[in-house]
């Protein structure tokens, strides 16, 4: 079952923001419809990696060996939502996606 794949408006700004060139955006976009064929858990045969501590309920994925893209599922809506894009060597993806996370939940 293939869940259907939403961008954050914020992701979205996060691939010119790390001024992707059009081959890696290609290769960004095949990467997350592959894993929204499976975006559960690897620990429950998906294809994400599940997030612990504070950010538990988030998975990510890597492409290009560079990035990292972490998002959310919601599950009754089969939805695959990407929140944060960004380098794997930047540890303030999590900031961030602890940030967007919250603002989601809230509506904002």
């Amino acid at each position: 079952m293939s869940w259907k794949l939403e961008w954050d408006a914020r992701a979205l700004k996060d691939i010119k923001k790390l001024k992707l060139n059009k081959h890696q955006i290609l290769k960004l976009k095949q990467k997350a419809e592959a894993v929204a064929e499976n975006p559960l858990p690897k620990t429950e045969g998906g294809l994400g990696e599940a997030l612990s501590g504070n950010l538990k309920g988030f998975l990510k994925f890597r492409f290009d060996n560079d990035y990292r893209v972490a998002y959310q599922l919601i599950i009754t809506d089969t939805v695959m939502r990407i929140l944060v894009i960004g380098l794997r060597s930047d540890k303030e993806i999590y900031h961030e996606l602890s940030k967007r996370g919250r603002e989601n939940e809230q509506g904002i």
